[in-house]
């Protein structure tokens, strides 16, 4: 697994969403990376990390970051790699300090007991088609990402050219990660969480509908929430000035 190292000072991991890498935080790594070392993880077949079947199975890739990541640091998980920031920080607890969620959730999908979420028929789709058309299927990912949002054309626009690179990643590896988000339920381990969490989100999002931070505080009543206006799925591309200074003022608090 890549991790490529910036800046100077305690340790922050960041771990991009789904069919992006480690590139896709420039503008809001180079401001943290004033004040902190940041470990910057390229998840598994996306990047310039290799790829191997079974790579991104949740318990394969835990194990892999704890090898490989600071014995102690902040971590921050935007959408998909959010989710995996919630599952390391709950199986390596002592090693999360605090733990930052940018536009990410403990689940996904809708259920009978979770509306705040997409219909799962929304990534089956992405899935089906990405064995029809894998670059298409990703640019409309983009567009999905970025809909809605007051500065869509430039969230889309740094999206398309951080896609574009580096190798685009591999299938399987894509097809592991749209699994994830779809069968994946970490609302328990979210609650069992010791360490503290922030929820930064776009009120645009139109992935996860702001409606999910009272569903989450009930969880974890602690949680401190950031709505950002106008903003989408990718708030640390429109907003990176308000996004450092939300994720400073909450590791520095």
């Amino acid at each position: 697994m890549h991790i490529s190292k910036m800046g100077q000072g305690p340790d922050l991991v960041l771990l991009h969403g789904w069919s992006m890498h480690s590139a896709v935080w420039h503008d809001l790594a180079t401001r943290l990376a004033e004040k902190f070392t940041l470990h910057l993880v390229d998840l598994p077949g996306h990047g310039q990390s290799d790829w191997q079947q079974g790579d991104l199975d949740l318990d394969v890739l835990i194990k892999n970051m704890a090898e490989t990541l600071p014995e102690q640091a902040f971590y921050m998980g935007w959408s998909l790699g959010g989710l995996i920031s919630i599952a390391f920080a709950q199986q390596y607890p002592k090693r999360v300090k605090k733990l930052i969620l940018m536009s990410a959730t403990p689940r996904f999908v809708q259920d009978e007991n979770w509306s705040c979420a997409v219909e799962q028929s929304v990534f089956e789709q992405f899935a089906e088609n990405l064995d029809e058309d894998q670059s298409e299927t990703l640019r409309r990912f983009l567009l999905l990402q970025a809909r809605g949002a007051l500065q869509s054309r430039e969230t889309i626009r740094q999206l398309s050219e951080q896609l574009a690179s580096t190798t685009p990643p591999v299938a399987e590896a894509l097809h592991a990660g749209l699994n994830l988000l779809i069968t994946t339920d970490l609302r328990q381990q979210f609650q069992q969480l010791t360490c503290p969490a922030q929820l930064i989100l776009g009120d645009r999002d139109s992935l996860i509908p702001q409606e999910i931070m009272s569903e989450l505080k009930q969880l974890k009543p602690d949680l401190q929430s950031v709505l950002l206006a106008g903003a989408g799925h990718a708030p640390f591309i429109s907003q990176a000035k308000i996004c450092q200074q939300a994720i400073e003022q909450f590791i520095n608090d």
